[in-house]
């Protein structure tokens, strides 16, 4: 079952301005789901249009299952959210801050303890958020998201401009989330090396259109060059005819021989006829692209 789904989706600020062109996601329930893409992608754009922040031109768009257009308020009260930069009173504590929102929301007082202790700020007493690092006003704008028990949480590049102990920081308290109350989230993020090491679910989006919408395992091995195969023989030329003649393109770079190769029986069969050709085999090893290889190849082509 799909907690956010998408379908067409197509938005113009201009007549020669198209800044999403027919979007179509699908995000799992209780899934971590990267949304990525480089800057102007038009990221922030379908995260706005989600929540109702921007007016719909075309296309649909439910959550839980609902229609945005007629059930907005009611996905609203089970949605948090933290789009580009926190809104917080500086001039007021932590507490002091969820203190005013538990009014609106109409939440327990206690849940104001709980939500601090979730993001790691229960100790800040009265410190003023002015005096925060930008860190900790990024966990205190998810703390102002959660402060309802949300089931969804839609996060726009929650670390932008955090330094690398942030970065960690928040990557913990997102997985956290997650596993701890089978939380759905969405984040936008162009800092690819970090959502790798956090989502269950990619979809990658270049000058408005999806390029790939999936798991990682099925990003792998879409991408032909997901992973790469070094060889190291005696005979580079007669290794190189091999693994031509097995219908692959050997590349050969700098003295490494290399081939792009998804399956494991590949492998073990081109060693089979190095050593049945007599060419000695020192070293086979494979190297999988990290994600953010991947994503400038799909930009690239």
């Amino acid at each position: 079952m799909n907690c956010i789904e998408t379908k067409n989706l197509t938005h113009r600020f201009s007549e020669n301005q198209t800044v999403l062109n027919n979007i179509s996601l699908q995000i799992p329930t209780g899934s971590i789901y990267g949304f990525l893409g480089p800057n102007g992608a038009g990221k922030t754009t379908t995260l706005r249009l989600m929540l109702g922040l921007l007016k719909k031109q075309e296309g649909t768009i439910s959550v839980f299952n609902k229609s945005v257009d007629k059930h907005r308020i009611e996905i609203l009260r089970n949605t948090g959210s933290l789009i580009e930069s926190p809104s917080l009173y500086t001039h007021l504590t932590a507490t002091e801050n969820l203190a005013i929102l538990q009014k609106i929301y109409q939440c327990p007082k206690s849940r104001i303890r709980e939500v601090l202790e979730m993001v790691d700020l229960s100790e800040t007493g009265n410190k003023k958020v002015r005096a925060f690092s930008l860190g900790m006003k990024q966990r205190l704008s998810i703390a102002v998201a959660l402060l309802h028990s949300p089931s969804l949480l839609i996060l726009d590049e929650p670390t932008n401009g955090l330094d690398p102990n942030g970065i960690i920081e928040m990557r913990a308290l997102i997985k956290k989330l997650n596993t701890d109350n089978k939380m759905t989230i969405l984040i936008s993020s162009h800092l690819l090396s970090e959502i790798e090491k956090i989502v269950t679910h990619i979809g990658i989006i270049h000058k408005g259109s999806v390029l790939f919408q999936g798991t990682l395992p099925e990003l792998h091995i879409k991408q032909t060059l997901g992973s790469v195969t070094r060889f190291d023989t005696n005979h580079i030329t007669r290794a190189m005819n091999i693994i031509s003649e097995n219908g692959l393109q050997p590349l050969l770079t700098d003295g490494i021989l290399t081939a792009a190769i998804a399956e494991k029986e590949v492998i073990s069969t081109l060693n089979r006829q190095f050593v049945e050709q007599g060419i000695d085999v020192y070293q086979i090893s494979t190297l999988q692209n990290d994600l953010e290889s991947i994503f400038m190849d799909l930009i690239k082509n």
